[in-house]
């Protein structure tokens, strides 16, 4: 199924209540997978709020920007999912971009290609041991704590024009979590930020290799 925006801004009106009762104000949660949300470019359709994806496959978002700046706001959200963004500005959401929580019942894979995670509190959160994302020439900045998050997941930077730089601290890797960055370690990938450029604790590693 496709949903097509065209230029200008949308604000999402909807909510989203979790399973403790509580009411996350503008954010559209899915009901259905096979879903392709397309706009016309990341400069002019602007989604106003956020995105909820549990239990689904086969969720593609192209050429659009979205924030979210409502209490607690998140980009996208997505659990037990498989999301591919193509074109995607996530910035300017209150809390965390894009977030992929810990999953203990399904394989979690996010592909992101050409995208933006900036002026938010956290670019990208991904936990789970379950959990794969890759990241395909996508662009990390200004956020206040991390560019990039990893926890426990497994996660894959790739492309010459990825970086990560004018962050809290730009890549953390914890508690296991593999960053594994496909370029020699003389490439600029994380940079310029205000804390370190590379942090890892309790078994979190940050890898460089030449494919």
């Amino acid at each position: 199924m496709l949903f097509c925006w065209g230029k200008g801004d949308h604000q999402i009106t909807s909510s989203w209540i979790n399973p403790n009762g509580t009411e996350i104000a503008t954010t559209l949660g899915f009901t259905r997978s096979n879903i392709i949300l397309l706009g016309v470019g990341k400069g002019a359709t602007t989604i106003l709020g956020g995105f909820r994806i549990e239990n689904l496959e086969n969720i593609t978002f192209k050429n659009m920007t979205v924030t979210n700046t409502s209490d607690s706001g998140h980009g996208i959200y997505m659990k037990n999912a498989k999301v591919e963004l193509v074109d995607v500005a996530l910035k300017g959401c209150f809390d965390m971009s894009l977030y992929i929580p810990s999953s203990t019942s399904e394989t979690t894979t996010l592909v992101a290609t050409r995208c933006e995670f900036a002026n938010s509190d956290f670019g990208a959160v991904v936990q789970g041991s379950l959990t794969s994302a890759t990241f395909n020439n996508c662009i990390f900045h200004d956020n206040t704590h991390y560019g990039f998050f990893g926890h426990q997941s497994t996660i894959h930077l790739r492309g010459e024009a990825t970086a990560i730089h004018s962050n809290g601290v730009g890549i953390n890797a914890s508690h296991s979590a593999k960053v594994i960055i496909h370029h020699p370690s003389n490439h600029n990938t994380s940079y310029n930020n205000k804390g370190q450029d590379r942090e890892t604790e309790s078994g979190g590693t940050i890898t460089n290799v030449e494919d």
